[in-house]
């Protein structure tokens, strides 16, 4: 009786641990030839500036200061082993300030001294990646990918300070460079954008759509630092 016990006892331990076993190993994720994924996340917009005028004189001593936006995404993957292409659609919204000094003018009595001002702003886009990749690391149920390919966009939405509206230059487009960690199918991405074209800004009064009183130019490059987290279907 005690001989049966004890091989029952046995038989139930290789059963646990059998069952164990299996609980342990990693959750195997197969690629399918087609996944959808969305994401989101922070970003942060600090474009380059490579003009900044006020009635013909050029402003001096410009510097950025962001302020932390919003970035949502849709897109699907195409895979192809250890490559993919990754067409998207994307939405965000940034904002900053632009701080600057102006030059003095005029000499003698008539001379008027420089001083600092700021131009803050917001943007809102609607965007289009498409994005080529390759799996470094495909060892499931982790993954480490880089990706980069070109980004469309379009600024359908650019305010400054008081009834300001301005950018000329709507449209555009940047390279976009990206990598990714994953595990199972929940990603992290961090994702570096530099724009292409230039973006020439016009201002507007959007009350009346006149001009405003003083000539200003902006003429910058799009420059954005993005983190966000997804998940992948």
């Amino acid at each position: 009786m005690t001989k049966r016990c004890g091989f029952l006892f046995f038989l139930c331990v290789c059963c646990l641990s059998g069952e164990a076993q299996k609980t342990a190993r990693p959750v195997q994720v197969e690629d399918k030839i087609l996944n959808w994924g969305a994401k989101a996340g922070l970003n942060s917009g600090m474009p380059v500036i490579n003009s900044f005028t006020i009635n013909g004189k050029e402003m001096e001593n410009i510097t950025i200061n962001y302020e932390v936006g919003v970035t949502v995404t849709s897109f699907f993957r195409i895979n192809f082993d250890r490559f993919f292409i990754q067409p998207g659609f994307l939405w965000s919204r940034s904002s900053g300030e632009i701080r600057f000094t102006i030059p003095e003018e005029g000499e003698g009595e008539e001379k008027i001294p420089g001083h600092n001002d700021r131009l803050s702003y917001t943007v809102k886009s609607l965007e289009a990646p498409v994005l080529i990749g390759y799996k470094i690391i495909k060892e499931s149920p982790y993954g480490f990918s880089v990706m980069a390919g070109p980004n469309f966009k379009y600024n359908y939405s650019v305010r400054y300070p008081s009834n300001f509206i301005g950018d000329s230059t709507p449209w555009g487009i940047s390279v976009m460079a990206d990598i990714g960690f994953s595990i199972w199918r929940f990603f992290f991405d961090v994702s570096y954008e530099l724009g292409i074209n230039r973006i020439d800004s016009d201002f507007l009064d959007y009350s009346s759509l006149q001009p405003v009183d003083n000539e200003i130019t902006i003429n910058k490059r799009t420059n954005v630092l993005s983190f966000s987290l997804g998940f992948l279907f």
